[in-house]
C-alpha cells in the first residue's frame, strides 16, 4: 500500500478509538508514526534492489517488528510528552504500525508476519497496492471526527462490507476462470490488478503450462498475457537449488522457470509472474551454469527490468 493511505488509515484508527483529531496530540502523533514506521525497511535500498527486495515487509512488517516500533515510539513521545503516559504511546503506536501490515496483508505482495521464526509471507490477495475505496473512507473518518461526529464505527462497517465485496469479486473471478477452462486446472491464483478496482490478475496451470492472464468483472473478458512451458522437474530442481534460485524462491512464491542451451551452457531464466506490467513481467533472474557438471558460473538477479542486471557471488 502507499504511504499516504497507510498513514491516512493509521491516524483514522486512533480516531476510530478516541483521539481527537490533532496534529499536536500525542496518541495521532504515535499513530501516524507508527503507521509509517514499517516501511523504514527503505533502508536496505542503500544496498542496492536486490537486498531491498528480499527484506522488504518483513522484520519491519512482522508482529515483534510492530511492537519494537511501537516501544521506540512510546517511549521517545512519553519523554516528550509526559502527560498521556507510555502505555497511551505505545498503544497509538501500535495501534497504527499493526493497521500498516494488516493493509500489505490485504494486497498480493504480502508480508513476513512471523519473521524471524518463519519467513512465509501472508498474503489475503484483495485490495490493490493503492486503494481508492479505503483511503476515502479513511478520510471520512477523520473529518467526521475533527467536527465532532461520532461516525468512525459505521464508516468502519462499510469498510468491513467493502473488504467482504472485495472477497466476493475474487471468488467471483475463481468461479469464471475455472468456467473458461472448464475445471481443468492443476492451480490458480488471483490477484487484484494493478489499476481498477473490477480487474484481477490471474495464474493457472494448466496442461503442462504456467498461464498468466486478467479478468473484467464487468464485461467478464479474460486477456491472457503469457503461456510459459513448464520445463522438466529435474532440471527445474537444479536450478532451484542454485543460490540465485533460493533467492528468487524466497523472493516471490508465485515463479515460472525456462532454460535454453548455448555452448555447452545452460542457461536458466526465472520470472516472478505475479506482475505483468506494460506488457512484460517487472522482475527476473538469470542464472548459468555448466551443463554438465551444474556448477554455477555467473547468477543476475534482474528487479524492475531485465536490463538491470546485479551480479550475485
Amino acid at each position: 500500500m502507499d504511504p499516504i493511505t497507510h498513514a491516512v488509515v493509521g491516524v483514522a484508527a486512533a480516531v476510530a478509538v478516541g483521539a481527537d483529531v490533532s496534529l499536536t496530540n500525542p496518541a495521532i502523533m504515535a499513530a501516524l508514526l507508527g503507521a509509517v514506521s514499517p516501511d523504514l525497511d527503505i533502508i536496505y535500498q542503500y544496498w542496492g534492489d536486490h537486498v531491498y527486495l528480499r527484506h522488504h515487509r518483513g522484520f519491519s512488517h512482522s508482529l515483534p517488528g510492530l511492537l519494537g516500533f511501537a516501544v521506540v515510539i512510546g517511549g521517545v513521545l512519553s519523554f516528550l510528552f509526559p502527560e498521556l503516559g507510555f502505555v497511551m504511546l505505545f498503544f497509538s503506536a501500535f495501534l497504527g504500525a499493526l493497521s500498516h501490515t494488516f493493509l500489505d496483508l490485504l494486497n498480493s505482495y504480502g508480508v513476513m508476519l512471523l519473521y524471524p521464526f518463519s519467513r512465509k509471507k501472508y498474503t489475503l490477495n484483495l485490495l490493490m497496492i493503492s486503494d481508492p475505496v479505503l483511503l476515502i473512507s479513511s478520510m471520512a473518518v477523520i473529518y467526521f471526527g475533527y467536527q465532532g461526529l461520532n461516525l468512525a464505527y459505521p464508516v468502519l462497517g462499510l469498510v468491513f462490507s467493502y473488504l467482504l465485496l472485495r472477497l466476493f469479486m475474487r471468488r467471483r473471478a475463481e468461479k469464471l476462470i475455472r468456467d473458461y477452462y472448464a475445471g481443468h486446472l492443476d492451480k490458480l491464483i488471483v490477484m487484484p490488478a494493478f489499476i481498477g478496482l473490477a480487474k484481477w490478475d490471474f495464474i493457472v496451470r494448466v496442461q503442462k503450462k504456467n498461464i498468466v492472464g486478467q479478468i473484467n468483472l464487468f464485461s467478464c473478458k479474460i486477456i491472457i498475457h503469457k503461456k510459459l512451458k513448464l520445463i522438466s522437474e529435474e532440471i527445474k530442481e537444479n536450478l532451484e537449488k542454485t543460490k540465485i534460485g533460493k533467492l528468487f524462491k524466497d523472493f516471490t512464491p508465485f515463479f515460472h522457470i525456462d532454460y535454453y542451451i548455448e555452448d555447452n551452457k545452460l542457461i536458466g531464466k526465472f520470472t516472478d509472474m505475479r506482475y505483468f506490467v506494460r506488457n512484460r513481467f517487472l522482475h527476473h533472474a538469470t542464472v548459468i551454469v555448466d551443463k554438465d557438471d551444474f556448477q554455477v558460473e555467473k547468477a543476475l538477479f534482474q528487479p524492475y527490468s531485465p536490463q538491470n542486471n546485479i551480479e550475485i557471488s
